[in-house]
């Protein structure tokens, strides 16, 4: 089973859902001076901010992480992406009290 977490109203499902009408994919990658700073907030809130732009209420095979910038040993790039969609008002619903009662 997929780990889910849930941001600014938008679900993030670490792995596939069937149950989500797939509307199209979105990325991020933040690098530059003093992005080791970031965090994996700041993944969540650009990724969706962007589902919600495709007016959608979740997010699928949903990966992140952070990766080495050659070109300085104290420089990170952060990533994140996966496939916006849309669940029912009732999955959406059900995922949302299954978060809240871990």
């Amino acid at each position: 089973m997929a780990y889910k977490t849930v941001y600014d109203n938008v679900i993030f499902i670490e792995g596939p859902d069937n149950r989500v009408s797939i509307k199209g994919k979105i990325t991020y990658t933040y690098g530059s001076f003093g992005s080791q700073l970031k965090g994996l907030n700041s993944v969540k809130a650009s990724l969706a901010h962007q589902a919600k732009f495709k007016n959608c209420n979740c997010i699928v095979d949903f990966n992140y992480g952070q990766k080495s910038s050659w070109l300085s040993l104290d420089d990170t790039k952060w990533y994140g992406d996966g496939k916006c969609g849309v669940l029912s008002k009732e999955d959406y619903d059900s995922i949302i009290n299954e978060i809240n009662s871990r």
